[in-house]
């Protein structure tokens, strides 16, 4: 008789680890591909600008980036893959009157406490 905690596949057991990295890969995919919204009380522009600072200091080449404003005030930042041209991390930064709303859509990859503080710390 096996214990109560193991598990089985058929005839085999699988073991609790496996099950536990599983478990863990699906729920990290998950999160993977959520998006975040802050406000700030920084105009679009200086949260950009605050952004692309940031990004200067973690030596990710210039080739990798895209910042874009648009006509309307939005500015967006965006992590690329140059050889694909697909983007993974983006932050879309909406004006609020003198205030402004980042939008962060993670796009498949984890949101990594380095970039989550970056991001916060630009939003002020």
């Amino acid at each position: 008789m096996s214990p109560p905690y193991s598990f089985s596949l058929g005839n085999r057991p699988l073991p609790r680890l496996l099950l536990l990295a599983t478990l863990l890969g699906c729920s990290l995919t998950a999160s993977a591909d959520s998006s975040l919204q802050l406000p700030s009380s920084k105009e679009p522009a200086a949260v950009a600008t605050c952004l692309r600072q940031g990004i200067h200091q973690l030596k990710i080449p210039d080739d990798y980036v895209k910042a874009t404003a648009q006509d309307d005030g939005v500015q967006r930042i965006q992590l690329l893959n140059p050889a694909t041209g697909q983007s993974s991390l983006q932050v879309e930064i909406q004006p609020q009157g003198e205030h402004s709303l980042l939008n962060v859509s993670q796009n498949g990859i984890p949101l990594t406490k380095p970039w989550l503080r970056l991001i916060k710390r630009c939003a002020g």
